[in-house]
């Protein structure tokens, strides 16, 4: 009699002991599944989020596109137009007081063709990535700063992500030109096998540290939204010599 009751209290912890273990092991098993849930419902949700950061973003440049093709056939012929017809009537009339209309004239056209240009950069269409940003560097040439590409490698990207990297040289000139008082600005393309590694640099008085730390600036936020639409990695930095620098890095398999 004793030996069966020993032999049913064995029994019973077994039951209980592989009870426990099942309890255990479901629950565990529940949570790895949720875990797992959650973590796919996080990749969709950061998977959406690119997707209209990038619809945003392409919306936008097709918009500007728009508007800068107005502003260049339409807005752009009018004031030719009107200018014409204003030297018709100093030609007829003999007004030399129209000369300073006709000066102002000339330089709104040739503002409005700037703007257009930089909202349609048609250069960069009809020439590539390169050529592009070497317009940029030389309408900034001066006495007081300094532009130069010193590397290239072509990265062969399409025109799209060339469009986005073009607007991301864009807003870092306009960094420097701001709030940098820099003299030299230098820019490098360089390529391996596995990335393309993209670096400005410039010698002004760098960013500030609340600015490196939060990143969240107008500017540097338009890179960093830009960035991702291209897949690059963003680093902002002040160099050790002084000044600001930006390095990007990119798969090569987006090229």
């Amino acid at each position: 009699m004793e030996g069966q009751v020993i032999l049913l209290v064995i029994v019973g912890t077994i039951a209980v002991m592989l009870m426990a273990f099942s309890v255990v092991f479901f629950v565990l098993l529940y949570r790895r599944k949720m875990l797992q849930s959650q973590l796919e419902m996080q990749e969709i949700k950061t998977k959406h989020q690119e997707e209209m950061l990038n619809a945003t973003l392409r919306s936008q440049e097709a918009e500007r596109n728009r508007l800068g093709t107005e502003l260049h056939d339409s807005v752009g012929a009018m004031l030719s137009s009107i200018k014409l017809n204003v030297e018709v009537a100093k030609r007829k009339e003999g007004l030399i007081s129209l000369d300073p209309v006709l000066g102002h004239l000339d330089e709104t056209i040739s503002q409005v063709r700037s703007i257009s240009h930089q909202m349609m950069p048609i250069i960069l269409k009809k020439y590539g990535l390169k050529h592009a940003i070497e317009d940029l560097f030389e309408k900034l040439l001066s006495e007081n700063l300094k532009v130069s590409i010193k590397q290239w490698d072509d990265p062969s990207l399409t025109e799209q992500d060339s469009l986005m990297l073009f607007r991301i040289v864009q807003e870092l000139l306009n960094n420097s030109i701001k709030h940098s008082s820099a003299s030299e600005i230098d820019f490098s393309v360089s390529k391996s096998s596995d990335t393309i590694k993209i670096e400005y640099r410039d010698n002004g008085i760098g960013f500030p540290q609340d600015v490196l730390e939060n990143s969240d600036g107008m500017g540097l936020l338009n890179i960093k939204n830009r960035s991702q639409v291209i897949q690059a990695k963003c680093f902002f930095s002040n160099d050790k010599e002084g000044g600001a620098k930006v390095n990007l890095v990119l798969p090569t398999s987006i090229g």
